[in-house]
């Protein structure tokens, strides 16, 4: 067999692909192991999650099949409807266009292009880490397979009585100008003012006076003694608008050692007054509109932002003696996860699903033990957030994903994929990205199924690879899509998506701060690649792999490891060619069946003993995806054991010991493939006697 020669990564890489090594078999007769690859977002450059996320999945999918496995690991992108649209729309606005100007069908128009514009620049930095994904699977959730699966999950909960269109109150970014979830809103630690306003009797506390004009109450702790001869009566107060009556009512949920011990219930513009309106009957004044200014209600401070109209507001304030004091005050600010802007809760008509019965059903599977979880504890985590969820709220105000397939004419609503006919009109949002993402598991293998003589018939591949043997995920979207999953799994397939749950930990700097542009503390993993290779910088990741425990790292840090990994590739390369190019010339005589297993060398046989040690500790590292730990042991296995006292043993009786030293260095090959890929295969190819690729090898047991 002629020997291949690789110039580089992408070379072998491009082998591989050529080869179809990475493909799938649906009639193979092997076992299957499936992996789910958590799809990247389509605006997403590769960052080091990312970089650590796929060096986890391609060691293991490398691995099982290597033990005889037939793997899937199948690939695929998220349309990312509000990352996607704001990307689009400030390129848009470079151009001097606006969705104003262009409308829905121009608009979408153009946003398809750029999507092939810029999955083209991205798609080739998640081959980068050798993932060794089935490309020929790959799904886009916007994809006609996905867009029926979504129909299907919406038409189901419609039918159901679980979906319902009303006015809630919801985290509202007025930046995307959109609804999102709790779960996607981060909390940024401010100092600012609490300002103590006089209401009639009673003096209260607040961090937003500019929601005074929609204040329907005043609150009290109902064991508060201080209060309890105010409750249930009326008193004249001081607004800014002249006087009005404002009744004190005691609720539960007012905590008696914030401030005064009074509050001002504003029930359009907070979820605890919200929740306080609702248990006592009160009105809802919206004095804040989506975009983040004071409506009519206002008055003169009406169209000001939010921030300019709290200061424009403070001279009056004090000057109507309402302002009595100030104090510094440091508390958590909600800002929206992806722009960073201050969300406000507004009241918005938007479309919900009731999860309540979902959510308990997949409490019930995960309590059962149907899924491992990694580490263990989100298996607790996880129940406790499903057994307190509320409804889902799935409507978006963007044009970007997968519209709401509600049909409107007069009085008339209907639910279609397609249009009922002339005169009817679509609902204008489009679903929560994560509405089509929970549905992953399942409409990456088909779901919905056809009808085959009023029956469903299940696709092969779902039949084959369903439910999933392995997922990964970082732990911040646990609740957007990982509980998600299992609930709407269970609910549609009754049974669970997967059945092992890997969750990494978060890579941050060495303040223990997430990686973010803002901040400027980011290290690009393709940085990492150029300096020291994809091997190392894969190696150096690994050391960063244990189930949910953040690392901190630094630049410094992954140079530093990054450079001692390829120092290790070269010490490999050094081995490689001391056993295969400088090799003497008459050991043919002293090849044996057994590859050289038949000598009875003291030393030969310590090596041999050490390298069985080694088969099954990263057997079982693997297998319990501890794969530090796995990278670890080779790597003190190949620099100490083999290098520094083997083979500097068997200099001295090289012709004898070259069988054994051929069988040990092929051997660290096949365990360490996983790990690192690229050096694996390109050392392999120089053995006399090899199968197409080392990929194809069997795992040594």
């Amino acid at each position: 067999m002629t020997k291949k020669i690789f110039i580089n990564e992408k070379d072998i890489y491009d082998f591989w692909e050529k080869e179809k090594i990475f493909s799938a078999d649906l009639n193979s007769k092997k076992p299957k192991y499936s992996l789910l690859i958590p799809p990247p977002n389509l605006t997403g450059e590769l960052h080091l999650g990312h970089a650590m996320q796929h060096s986890i999945l391609d060691a293991l999918a490398r691995f099982k099949r290597m033990q005889g496995f037939d793997v899937l690991l199948l690939p695929g992108v998220d349309h990312a409807g509000i990352q996607f649209e704001s990307t689009f729309d400030k390129k848009l606005s470079r151009e001097g266009l606006t969705k104003q100007k262009l409308g829905r069908d121009e608009w979408l128009k153009k946003a398809w292009e750029f999507k092939e514009d810029i999955y083209k620049s991205v798609s080739g930095s998640w081959r980068m880490m050798g993932l060794s994904a089935d490309w020929s699977r790959e799904v886009f959730t916007l994809d006609e397979k996905c867009q029926n699966a979504v129909f299907e999950e919406f038409k189901t909960y419609f039918d159901k009585g679980l979906i319902y269109r009303g006015p809630y109150i919801v985290q509202w970014c007025p930046r995307d100008q959109t609804a999102i979830e709790d779960v996607e809103v981060e909390y940024e630690q401010r100092k600012e003012k609490l300002y103590y306003l006089k209401y009639g009797p009673l003096t209260l506390a607040t961090v937003r006076p500019e929601t005074k004009f929609g204040d329907t109450a005043m609150a009290v702790n109902p064991k508060d003694a201080r209060y309890k001869d105010y409750v249930g009566r009326e008193f004249e107060i001081e607004t800014l608008h002249g006087k009005k009556m404002m009744r004190v009512i005691a609720d539960d949920a007012v905590d008696p050692k914030f401030g005064t011990g009074v509050i001002k219930v504003t029930p359009g513009h907070d979820f605890t007054d919200y929740e306080i309106g609702k248990r006592n009957n009160l009105p809802i004044i919206h004095v804040i509109n989506k975009e983040g200014k004071l409506t009519d209600v206002a008055g003169k401070y009406a169209g000001m932002k939010v921030a300019a109209a709290r200061e424009a507001m403070l001279p009056e304030l004090r000057e109507k003696g309402i302002l009595v004091k100030e104090e510094e005050y440091v508390h958590n600010v909600s800002v929206c996860e992806r722009c960073k802007s201050t969300v406000e809760p507004i009241i918005s008509e938007e479309w919900f699903v009731n999860v309540s019965e979902m959510a308990k059903a997949a409490v019930k599977v995960i309590d059962a033990g149907e899924i491992e979880f990694f580490p263990p504890n989100y298996k607790k985590i996880l129940t406790e957030w499903l057994s307190d969820i509320h409804d889902w709220c799935i409507s978006r105000s963007l044009w970007w994903g997968h519209r709401i397939p509600v049909w409107y004419k007069g009085k008339e609503m209907k639910v279609s994929q397609e249009s009922p006919g002339e005169g009817w009109k679509q609902d204008e949002q489009v679903l929560d990205t994560w509405f089509s993402s929970g549905l992953w598991p399942l409409s990456t293998l088909g779901w919905p199924f056809a009808n085959a003589q009023g029956k469903p018939e299940k696709t092969k591949e779902f039949e084959r690879y369903f439910p999933w043997d392995f997922e990964i995920s970082a732990p911040e979207i646990k609740y957007l899509w990982i509980a998600r999953m299992i609930m709407i799994s269970n609910y549609f397939t009754r049974q669970v998506p997967f059945k092992t749950m890997f969750f990494h930990g978060m890579l941050r700097d060495l303040q223990g701060r997430k990686f973010s542009k803002s901040l400027g503390n980011g290290i690009d993993p393709i940085y990492l690649i150029d300096q020291w290779g994809v091997d190392a910088t894969r190696m150096a990741l690994y050391t960063y792999s244990i189930p949910g425990r953040d690392g901190r790292v630094s630049k410094q840090i992954l140079d530093e490891r990054g450079k001692n990994f390829r120092n290790f590739g070269t010490k490999i390369r050094n081995i490689a060619k001391f056993v295969l190019e400088l090799k003497p010339q008459d050991t043919n005589s002293l090849r044996s069946t057994v590859y050289g297993l038949q000598s009875k060398n003291k030393d030969d046989k310590w090596i041999k003993e050490e390298l069985e040690k080694l088969i099954k500790q990263v057997t079982k590292n693997l297998e319990s995806l501890e794969l530090h730990l796995a990278v670890d042991d080779i790597y003190n296995f190949v620099w100490h054991d083999l290098a520094d006292k083997y083979i500097e043993k068997s200099k001295s009786r090289r012709g004898e010991a070259q069988m054994t030293l051929e069988y040990v260095l092929k051997n660290v090959l096949i365990v360490l493939h996983p790990f690192m890929p690229y050096l694996t295969e390109e050392i392999y190819q120089m053995f006399d006697k090899t199968k197409t690729s080392i990929m194809l090898e069997e795992w040594p047991s």
